[in-house]
């Protein structure tokens, strides 16, 4: 008899033909073997009362109705996991996984200090921690990859109707330079100096650039062109102690080199921005039981730990 469901391995097996794009190269990937793999393309084609792979002399490629099951398979058999997590928590075979998407910038301080306080309360709680600008994580929580993630979206982004967004705190950020930069030592910086040095800078078309953008034209200068663009904190202090490059980070990002005499922040009372940061999960998806514990306690660190970069010491 026809089967008029789709059967997750099935899911699974089609997803990575389709990333690989060769039905024998997912043979091997998957150790299985091609007739086996045919006729799973063939039991989905039959559900789905549609043709779901165009094969050419290179290999395969989804149709139009093969692109539409490729991307709710990948949300559906999230879902079918997250159903096992939360069933296996309950029933004590684990005490859970966690998968969090966060900004580089939390990873020096915030991250850390809440994954050990977590382990000291579930020792045996699992994370998953994903590093990434907004716009590269935001595809992986539709697709029920991540939990939940930490970020700081525009306004017109979390306008997304299956979003759902709570404010957290917000950090400071502040120009900063190494030691013995120039503008380290000089008595008075000219706002046109800012653009005599090389700047690292995150990537374009995200809330922090367009932030710095503001704070120049509003001063009546031009944008900073950066000479590189890295989402990477330990790159651009890189650069910043020894090529001497001036960067746009928040505090506690270098607070432990600034304790060191390595880096230090440049005092112009313009040139800071207080970033808010955000709480984002699915409308559509429950949290497992692992997932809003990290949550809970992600809302009393930030509580205390980030209302403190308000009242920091401006530069």
């Amino acid at each position: 008899m026809q089967s008029r469901h789709f059967q997750p391995a099935d899911l699974e097996y089609f997803i990575e033909i389709c990333r690989l794009g060769s039905i024998a190269q997912a043979a091997i990937q998957l150790g299985v073997t091609q007739p086996a793999l045919s006729k799973c393309i063939r039991r989905l084609e039959q559900t789905a009362g549609a043709r779901l792979l165009d094969r050419t002399a290179r290999g395969v490629s989804p149709t139009e109705m093969g692109e539409l099951l490729l991307k709710r398979s990948s949300i559906i058999l999230s879902e079918l996991d997250s159903a096992r997590r939360t069933l296996q928590e309950l029933s004590g075979v684990r005490t859970g996984s966690v998968s969090i998407g966060v900004p580089p910038t939390l990873n020096h301080g915030f991250i850390p200090d809440l994954i050990e306080l977590a382990f000291r309360q579930r020792p045996q709680l699992q994370f998953r921690v994903s590093e990434g600008l907004f716009q590269s994580l935001l595809p992986r929580l539709q697709s029920g990859e991540l939990d939940f993630i930490i970020s700081s979206p525009t306004a017109a982004e979390m306008e997304a109707p299956d979003l759902q967004c709570e404010h957290l705190g917000s950090n400071l950020f502040t120009a900063c330079v190494s030691a013995d930069h120039p503008l380290n030592h000089a008595d008075r910086i000219s706002d046109q100096s800012l653009h005599e040095f090389s700047w690292v800078l995150v990537p374009p078309r995200g809330v922090l650039r367009d932030q710095l953008d503001e704070l120049f034209l509003a001063r009546g200068l031009k944008r900073i062109e950066p000479q590189v663009e890295t989402s990477s904190t330990v790159l651009s202090k890189a650069l910043i102690m020894r090529q001497g490059f001036i960067g746009f980070l928040p505090l506690e990002v270098f607070a432990s080199e600034e304790q060191a005499g390595l880096i230090r922040r440049l005092r112009l009372p313009w040139l800071y921005w207080q970033r808010d940061l955000t709480l984002i999960v699915r409308r559509s998806r429950s949290l497992t039981p692992a997932a809003n514990y990290a949550v809970e306690l992600i809302r009393r660190e930030a509580a205390d730990r980030l209302e403190q970069s308000r009242s920091a010491d401006r530069p």
